[in-house]
């Protein structure tokens, strides 16, 4: 940010110097004081509880009178359903731009979902970061918050493109700094929780999941001994043993049977074990059953791929871009479930005309379409010509990306298409194979289940997955073992979930809640097992940039030291089966390492409350208010960046006359690698970045203002140390 501007600004410094003579005579108005009052709405979802899915309720309420104390009414605004939620803050119906601040439910100003991030790099992190200014275009997106901060993106895009571990680190370090010091999100708490499943479902791991079936297996023998023992009923027994059949409690309803629409938690596991991606999210040596997995030890290894990418170099494009290819070895011998052979064209055919350029967008298109080009054939010999190579493809990026095997490893989106089956014509979302349980049975899989069987209503019952027996990984040695079949039932309640659990009418499930206690009690039963671990995910508020006052990052700030974490920790999280949680942060959660080295910044400061300090950070905003008594603002810092310096210069140069400044919101040029997502000339002016050069709130940008910027030169708000 300082870089791009740096020339301007010397070009105008000599204009600067000469005002200052007159600007030294002027006179000022001192505003009548008031106290700060505006009110944010939260939008809330209807589970009380935490998650993907959960509407935080406790939380909100511990939130309103602490806001209070410093001047903001926090409103609730609990939505019918999850879905109403999601509508509002992340879908393809929101508007350009957004959704404006206010109340809902046409406007939103905060609300709080988790934001999970696997453990082994940022996927799913693209998606917002490198694709955040298209809100419903084909890139995805789908915004949840329009946060454009030029310093920001540098340091996320430095992390992504140093393959130097060291260097890598660096960046990180300084990337989560820098979204501490500008926030786009307040995270609360990253937590440890309590997996529990049925002890003779093994070789299961939670955040592998379905996507790694390679050892999850049913132990008949264990089945047995538990039934001898009274500790399984006669038909978990049959079903288990004889029928060979695993339940999953799914806390989501389902619309979509093909991968590349993944859109709910449901979908992702179900469709995980039928279309299988390039390659495994996976642990390396995977740990024994019961054991708590290091974290430093997940890893992406090859499932449809061979081997891991292999570099092969930068080159001009042909539109005179430098890319990097890099070429993907795949297996020999991998058929279809109907028995047609897997090779390059579906590759190619799925990552071109689906996953990158579908005319909707996919669910992996803001994943991927940010790093990936295009896929092509070995040398451009398509299927036919005599040299075709159906066993490798080659991928062309932007960038040389730390997290291409990651995001080939997505379970939302990649996983490859047949080719064959559709004749080379990509579907639609709106295709009967995407949205009939009947049309989508007929589409072939590569993996080790495909669909069988569902119950009505269709998406809110069950869905009944088969073995297939056709699936390569059983020749390789590879689970699942001893699983025919494998159903997904909805349950939408969270303690029910957890009470099917006990009965054994589910072997394992998502968000089963109840209090720490409780399954503190469940440890050591022996049909159970119950492993206390680190959830990878981070529990923000999430904040429209929208709403004119969260644009303006010392209100963010404000809200983050009115927060009461310790009371939070201690009267509410263990309610919700949370326990040791960790303070804080930014998107990188404590669990996240690459090539042993953790990536979460342990020596950076956290948000602590503490309302005295909130109420200096708020009084940044409240005195650069036209009317106010600027003298106890941020005097000099037209762009709210805690620091008098250039820049600041710059924007008063800039609108040098005009009224307070005010620039509308746009949605500007989505391409990353030839522009900025914003024009050079205007520096990073958008949502969340608020600029005001009228140091004296005077209501004109003046030559008065010049000697207060020049006055305040390198200081740092609202107190030293700040910045």
């Amino acid at each position: 940010m300082f870089q791009k501007k740096f020339d301007k600004t010397l070009i105008s410094v000599v204009l600067a110097f000469t005002m200052l003579a007159s600007a030294l005579a002027a006179s000022y108005v001192t505003p009548t004081r008031a106290q700060p009052n505006f009110t944010l709405w939260a939008t809330i979802g209807p589970d009380p509880y935490w998650g993907y899915y959960g509407g935080y309720w406790d939380i909100w309420y511990s939130l309103q009178p602490e806001w209070a104390k410093i001047g903001v009414d926090l409103q609730l605004y609990f939505q019918g359903d999850i879905y109403s939620n999601w509508e509002l803050i992340w879908s393809s119906s929101v508007p350009e731009g957004g959704w404006p601040g206010g109340k809902p439910p046409h406007a939103w100003d905060l609300t709080m979902m988790e934001w999970w991030l696997q453990p082994q790099g940022m996927l799913w992190q693209d998606g917002i970061i490198l694709a955040k200014n298209i809100i419903n275009g084909p890139m995805g997106g789908w915004n949840i918050f329009p946060y454009l901060s030029q310093k920001s993106d540098e340091y996320y895009w430095g992390m992504q493109t140093s393959f130097d571990v060291d260097t890598r680190k660096a960046y990180a370090d300084a990337w989560q700094v820098e979204l501490m010091h500008n926030p786009p999100i307040i995270n609360i708490y990253s937590p440890h929780v309590y997996e529990v499943h049925g002890s003779y479902m093994q070789g299961y791991d939670p955040y592998c999941f379905e996507t790694q079936p390679s050892h999850i297996r049913i132990n008949r023998t264990l089945v047995d001994s538990l039934h001898n023992q009274g500790l399984l009923s006669d038909t978990a027994y049959t079903r288990l043993y004889n029928d060979k059949t695993l339940v999953a409690g799914a806390a989501e309803a389902w619309w979509s049977y093909l991968n590349p629409w993944c859109d709910s938690y449901t979908e992702e596991s179900f469709m995980a074990l039928m279309h299988v991606p390039l390659y495994f999210f996976d642990i390396v040596p995977w740990p024994a059953e019961g054991e708590v997995v290091d974290a430093s030890t997940y890893a992406i290894t090859p499932r449809l791929a061979s081997d891991m990418p292999q570099d092969i170099g930068w080159e001009t494009d042909q539109d005179g871009e430098d890319v990097f290819r890099v070429r993907i070895p795949l297996r020999q011998g991998v058929l279809w479930s109907d028995g047609h052979e897997f090779d390059a064209q579906d590759v190619v055919w799925t990552l071109n005309d689906i996953v990158l350029y579908h005319p909707e967008g996919t669910s992996a298109t803001g994943d991927t379409a940010p790093i990936i080009k295009r896929a092509e054939y070995i040398g451009n010999y398509t299927p036919g010509d005599p040299n075709y190579n159906p066993y490798a493809v080659d991928l062309i990026l932007h960038d040389h990306y730390v997290d291409l095997p990651l995001i080939l490893a997505n379970d939302w989106g990649p996983g490859i298409m047949p080719y064959h089956y559709f004749g080379g014509v990509a579907p639609s979302s709106t295709d009967p194979v995407v949205t009939s349980f009947d049309k989508a049975k007929l589409v072939p899989v590569l993996g080790p289940f495909k669909l069988d069987s569902e119950g009505t209503p269709a998406g809110n019952s069950w869905i009944k997955l088969a073995r297939n027996p056709l699936y390569f990984g059983y020749d390789l040695g590879w689970g699942p073992y001893d699983i025919d079949y494998w159903i997904f039932e909805y349950v939408p309640d969270a303690s029910t979930r957890l009470s099917k659990l006990l009965l054994h009418e589910l072997d394992y499930a998502g968000y089963p809640t109840a209090p720490v206690e409780v399954f503190e009690e469940l440890i050591g039963q022996p049909d159970l097992t119950v492993i206390k671990t680190f959830y990878p995910a981070v529990n923000p508020i999430w904040m429209n940039f929208n709403n004119p006052q969260l644009s303006n990052r010392y209100v963010r700030l404000a809200l983050a030291h009115a927060i009461p974490y310790a009371d939070i920790y201690k009267d509410i999280l263990p309610s919700w089966g949370i326990t040791d949680p960790v303070p804080g942060g930014s998107f990188i959660h404590p669990w996240q390492y690459y090539q042993g080295v953790q990536l979460f910044n342990t020596e950076m400061g956290q948000y602590t409350y503490n309302i005295t300090r909130a109420q200096q950070y708020l009084n940044m905003w409240f005195y650069a208010q036209t009317g106010e008594d600027y003298t106890n603002g941020p005097v000099g810092d037209a762009d709210f960046s805690g620091i008098v310096d250039l820049d600041d210069l710059w924007y008063w140069l800039e609108e040098y006359g005009n009224a307070p400044y005010t620039r509308p919101i746009t949605w500007l040029d989505p391409s990353w690698y030839t522009t900025y997502p914003w024009p050079a000339d205007s520096g990073p002016i958008a949502p969340g970045n608020d600029i005001d050069p009228d140091f004296d709130n005077s209501g004109t940008v003046g030559i008065e203002d010049y000697p207060l910027w020049l006055a305040n030169f390198g200081r740092e708000y609202p107190f030293p140390g700040a910045w």
